[in-house]
């Protein structure tokens, strides 16, 4: 089984101080500026960490520009998964840590292999689908736009803890519009009642930050009369 290296950052800022973690951050084609974020309630996401997941999206989707790419990831998962990431630090971490040491360990395992060893809090899911973070959410999307067949990805974060991504095959066509076959191994960090808190603030909760980054959002989703 092959690993996808890791060349392009794929965690949230708040974890890419990690000792264990070598990232090499490859700038998106559209430049966000340093003081470009998005606000909501103490949650704070950054340009750069969007735009970081954003370029590997591109890979699938090289029609979409800048704002498109971005609306796509934040309104698929990337809020809702920023929230929960930055209010549960250590749980992050720990399971971060857990699931880097599994693919470690076993990347040259294949899904069925991976789960017959019946590990303690990994689930696992496998689906056929269409790329698109619509279907696969934000990070899965962004991890599949850049494997291979018979690749592994890093851990991925999402609005419910961290995943790693095997894809089985891509079938042939447009790159955008190909249907995948992958397996998903994940662990959880949170309950159901904290992503479904987190998914009422990601949708009603003031948005703050710059304008440039609150207006790539449709326009029924960052209305202040929707979010009361």
């Amino acid at each position: 089984m092959l690993l996808r290296t890791l060349t392009r950052a794929n965690l949230p800022y708040i974890l890419a101080r990690l000792s264990s973690c070598c990232l090499l951050v490859v700038s998106f084609v559209g430049c966000a500026q340093p003081d470009e974020y998005l606000q909501v309630g103490d949650t704070i996401i950054y340009a750069d960490t969007i735009d970081n997941i954003a370029e590997k999206l591109q890979h699938s989707f090289p029609e979409y520009g800048e704002s498109t790419l971005r609306a796509h990831l934040l309104m698929n998962g990337l809020g809702e998964a920023e929230i929960l990431h930055q209010s549960h630090l250590r749980a992050s971490e720990r399971a971060f840590r857990r699931l880097s040491g599994i693919l470690d360990k076993y990347k040259e395992y294949s899904p069925k292999e991976l789960l017959s060893l019946e590990l303690v809090d990994l689930t696992h899911q496998n689906k056929i689908s269409s790329p698109t973070p619509s279907q696969l959410g934000a990070g899965v999307a962004a991890a599949v736009a850049i494997l291979e067949d018979g690749e592994w990805s890093p851990p991925v974060y999402n609005s419910v803890g961290w995943s790693i991504v095997f894809l089985n095959a891509r079938k042939p066509g447009q790159r955008s519009t190909a249907g995948v076959d992958i397996d998903i191994f994940q662990i959880e960090i949170a309950n159901a009642a904290i992503y479904s808190a987190n998914r009422k603030q990601w949708q009603h909760a003031p948005l703050l930050g710059s304008d440039k980054l609150i207006s790539c959002l449709p326009y029924e989703f960052r209305n202040k009369t929707s979010r009361e």
